[in-house]
C-alpha cells in the first residue's frame, strides 16, 4: 500500500506540475518532504497595535476599515496601488508597487481593489515607517477580515516559512496545511504511549501542527523538541543496529605486545607520556588485542602528542608483522608525518614509506614500491589519496590510521579499508569534535581524548595587535635567538581583495622591517623539494622569519619557534586560527600568537574575542560549532553527517543523550525491530539511513 506521505507533492490541492518543480529546487519532492519543510521563524500576530501607538521603524501588526484608495501611475512601467486605512486611533497608508504595462489587458491591481474596498476591514503586518508626519505601513502579509475570530493569518503566530523565489509565504501555509489535513490517518507515531509520558513528550501529530501552526512560542518549542527527539531516536536506533550487525565479525589478526620494537622505541624517547596519552595507548592497545575489529577516535588538541600516540599503534602491528597505513589530507601533512615517524623509528627495523601523488616521482621508483607494499616489506606507508587507488595493494595491512578524518568521506575511507579485509581502523582529529556532535556523528564508535599538552609546553599567549608593534616584537624575539611564522591568506596578490599575499609580502619584508634578517617564504605551489628545502633551512635555524600561508596549518613542528603572526586574522575561522597558533609553543620557551586585522563583522570580533580568551581546543570547537553550524564546522561535505530539520546538535545535548538511550534499551529489548510497537521505528530507520549505515539485518 503506498501511503499518502510519499506521494509526490503535485497531486496535493492547488501544488500541480509547475509549482512542484518550484518546490524540488528546495527537496521538497513528496508530500512527506512539504510537511517535514518546518519553518524558519514565526511573526508573533495575536496582539493588535493602535494605529497611534505603532513606532516607525518596528513592525506591527494593524487593523482598520478601508477610507479609500486609488492607482497612482508612477511611470511607463511601474504604478503603485495607495490605501487609507483608520481605526479609531487614527489613520496609516499602505502602498503596493507593481511592475504596470499599459497594453496588457489584464489588471494587475484587481486583487488588491477587492480586498481594499471602501468599508473593508482589513488587517495587515509589516514595517511601519513615517513621512512629512503621515505613517505608513510595508505590508509583509495581508488579511480581509471576512468573519471575526475566523482569521488564517492574524490574531495568531504565523509560521515563516524557507522560500525560493516563486513561491510566497501565503501559498507555503496554505499548502502546508493541506498536507497536513491530507495526510492525517497516515501520521502514526513511532513512540508508544508509555515512552510518550516517561520522557515527557508531546504526540507526533499534535507536535506537527504544533510546530507549523502554533497556539504560542511555548507549543512551539515542546513541538520543535518532540520531532527533534524522533530524528534523534532514529539515527541512534540505527547506530545500534548498525553496531549490533557488526559484533559477530571477528578480525582474522591478532596482536601480542612482544617488545621487540616497542620497548627500544620507548627508551628512545627524550620524553614521558603524560596521563592523557598512556590512557590513550592503554585503551587502543586493549581494542588492537580484541577479537573484534578496532573502532577508534583518537581527539587531542593541537600538539597534545596525538601522533606518538597512532605511533605506538603502528609498532604494534609491526611487532606482529603487519602492516600499517596512514592517510593524511595533504601532501605536506603527509611529507611531516613521514618526516617525524623516520626521526622517531631512527636505528629501529622498521620501513617507513611515503606515497603521495607527486612521491616517488620516478615511474620505476613508483613501481618498485608499489611491488614491495603488496610483497610486505614495508611496515609503515603514509600518504594521501594516493593510497586509495587500485594500483596500491597491501600485502598484510591489519591497521589504518586516518589522520584529520574529518577532511575525508565516507567512502573514501571504506575505500580504503576494503584493502584489509577486517581492519583496526583509528581515526585521529586536531579539531576537537564538541560532544553534542561526537554523539550524532560517531555514536557507534569509541573515543578517546587527550586533554593535556606535554609538560614542557607553555600555553600560547595570544593577542590582537596593530602590524607596527607585531613586527617590533618579532624582532625581539629574533634578536634573542628564535624564529617566527608570519601567515598570509593569499599566495599572490589579488584584484578582487585587498588582502596582502605572501609572495609581495616576502619580497618586501626582507628589504624593509626584517631588512637584516633571514627571510623565508613557503607556500602550497611550490614543489615537493622546494618546500622540504625551506623547511629543512627553517628547522636548522637558517630562516629568521618564515613568511608562509595556511599551508603549515597542521604537522608543523619548530620547537624554536616562539612567535606565529597571522596578517587579515579576521578573514580566517576559528578553527583555522587555532591550528595555525599550534604551530608555536612546541618547545620550552615561552610562546605568542598576534592576530592582525580589523573585524568588520560581528562574527570576525566574536571569533577574536574567543581566540585571546582561551588555548583550549575543546571550548573553541564549541564556539566555532554555534557561530558556524555542524557542516560549515567540519570543513567538507562528504563526511556524511546527518541532516536534522528539527534537532539542533549544538544545544539539543539534553534530547540527544535521552534519544540515544532509549535507542540502546529499545534494540536491546529487540534486536531487529520486529515487534509491532517497533515496525514505525524501524521503517523510519530504513528509509532515513537505510543507504548510509549496515542495516541488513533489519531489512
Amino acid at each position: 500500500m503506498k501511503f499518502i506521505l510519499d506521494e509526490k507533492v503535485q497531486y496535493l490541492k492547488g501544488v500541480g506540475p509547475s509549482r512542484a518543480k518550484i518546490l524540488a529546487r528546495m527537496g521538497i519532492l513528496t508530500v512527506r518532504d512539504l510537511i517535514e519543510h518546518y519553518p524558519r521563524d514565526y511573526s508573533d500576530r495575536r496582539n493588535v497595535t493602535k494605529i497611534a501607538d505603532a513606532l516607525s521603524g518596528r513592525k506591527a501588526t494593524i487593523c482598520g476599515a478601508v477610507k479609500i484608495s486609488s492607482v497612482v501611475p508612477l511611470n511607463m512601467k511601474l504604478s503603485v496601488f495607495k490605501a487609507a486605512v483608520e481605526d479609531p486611533s487614527g489613520i496609516m497608508w499602505v502602498e503596493f508597487f507593481r511592475k504596470a504595462n499599459p497594453y496588457h489587458k489584464h489588471d494587475i491591481f484587481s486583487s488588491l481593489k477587492a480586498t481594499f474596498e471602501k468599508g473593508n476591514r482589513v488587517f495587515i503586518f509589516g514595517k511601519v515607517e513615517e513621512e512629512f508626519g503621515l505613517k505608513k505601513i510595508v505590508p509583509d502579509d495581508y488579511e480581509l477580515v471576512v468573519k471575526e475570530g475566523e482569521e488564517k493569518a492574524f490574531r495568531k503566530v504565523v509560521p515563516v516559512y524557507p522560500l525560493t523565489e516563486g513561491l510566497s509565504q501565503k501559498w507555503m501555509r496554505e499548502a502546508v496545511f493541506g498536507a497536513l489535513k491530507n495526510a492525517e490517518k497516515d501520521l502514526n507515531d513511532i513512540l508508544a504511549e508509555r515512552t510518550l509520558k516517561k520522557y515527557g513528550l508531546t504526540g507526533y501529530k499534535e507536535a506537527l501542527n504544533g510546530i507549523h501552526f502554533p497556539d504560542d512560542m511555548e507549543c512551539v518549542q515542546k513541538s520543535r523538541e518532540r520531532l527533534a527527539f524522533d530524528e534523534f531516536l532514529v539515527l541512534h536506533a540505527a547506530l545500534a543496529v548498525s553496531k549490533k550487525g557488526t559484533e559477530n565479525i571477528r578480525k582474522r589478526q591478532e596482536y601480542g605486545v612482544k617488545k621487540d620494537i616497542l620497548t627500544p622505541f620507548r627508551e628512545k624517547l627524550k620524553f614521558e607520556f603524560t596521563r592523557a596519552q598512556k590512557k590513550a595507548i592503554n585503551e587502543i592497545f586493549r581494542d588492537l588485542q580484541s577479537k573484534k575489529p578496532m573502532n577508534r577516535l583518537l581527539m587531542g588538541d593541537v600538539g597534545s602528542g596525538k601522533t606518538v600516540v597512532a605511533l605506538c599503534a603502528m609498532l604494534l602491528a609491526a611487532e606482529n608483522g603487519y602492516q600499517s597505513a596512514m592517510l593524511a589530507p595533504t601532501e605536506i601533512l603527509a611529507e611531516q608525518h613521514a618526516l617525524t615517524i623516520n626521526r622517531m623509528l631512527d636505528g629501529l627495523p622498521v620501513r617507513t614509506a611515503l606515497l603521495t601523488s607527486g612521491e616517488p616521482k620516478a615511474k620505476k621508483q613508483r613501481e618498485k614500491l608499489l611491488n614491495e607494499i603488496g610483497d610486505g616489506k614495508v611496515d609503515f606507508v603514509v600518504g594521501t589519496h594516493a593510497l586509495l587507488e587500485k594500483s596500491v595493494v597491501f600485502g598484510d595491512l591489519s591497521l589504518i590510521v586516518i589522520d584529520e578524518q574529518h577532511r575525508f568521506g565516507v567512502l573514501q575511507r571504506a575505500s580504503l579499508t576494503q584493502k584489509a579485509g577486517t581492519p583496526d581502523v583509528l581515526l585521529t582529529t586536531a579539531t576537537p569534535i564538541p560532544r553534542t556532535l561526537s554523539m550524532t556523528l560517531y555514536g557507534d564508535m569509541e573515543a578517546s581524548v587527550i586533554d593535556e599538552l606535554p609538560p614542557n609546553r607553555q600555553a600560547v599567549e595570544t593577542l590582537h595587535l596593530d602590524e607596527t608593534s607585531a613586527y617590533e616584537f618579532a624582532k625581539k624575539q629574533m634578536k634573542s635567538g628564535r624564529q617566527v611564522f608570519i601567515v598570509y591568506p593569499l599566495v599572490e596578490e589579488s584584484d578582487k581583495r585587498e588582502l596582502k599575499s605572501a609572495v609581495a609580502e616576502a619580497r618586501a619584508l626582507s628589504k624593509s622591517e626584517f631588512s637584516g634578517y633571514r627571510v623565508g617564504l613557503l607556500h602550497g605551489q611550490m614543489s615537493t623539494k622546494e618546500k622540504d628545502g625551506i623547511m629543512t633551512e627553517f628547522r636548522d635555524a637558517r630562516i629568521d622569519v618564515l613568511i608562509t600561508t595556511t599551508v603549515i596549518e597542521v604537522g608543523i613542528d619548530i620547537p624554536n619557534a616562539t612567535l606565529m603572526i597571522i596578517e587579515h586574522a579576521d578573514r580566517f575561522g576559528l578553527a583555522t586560527l587555532h591550528q595555525l597558533r599550534g604551530r608555536v609553543g612546541r618547545g620550552k620557551e615561552k610562546s605568542w600568537c598576534v592576530l592582525l586585522g580589523e573585524p568588520k563583522t560581528e562574527e570576525a570580533k566574536k571569533r577574536i574575542e574567543i581566540m585571546t580568551a582561551t588555548n583550549s581546543g575543546f571550548d573553541i570547537a564549541e564556539e566555532d560549532l554555534v557561530l558556524r553550524g555542524p557542516g560549515e564546522f567540519l570543513g567538507t561535505a562528504q563526511h556524511g553527517i546527518p541532516v536534522f530539520k528539527a534537532g539542533n546538535i549544538v544545544k539539543d545535548g539534553r534530547l540527544i543523550e535521552a534519544a540515544k538511550g532509549l535507542a540502546a534499551e529499545m534494540i536491546a529489548g529487540d534486536p531487529d525491530l520486529k515487534s509491532p510497537e517497533n515496525e514505525g521505528l524501524k521503517k523510519a530507520v530504513l528509509k532515513t539511513h537505510g543507504p548510509r549505515i549496515r542495516l541488513a539485518n533489519i531489512g
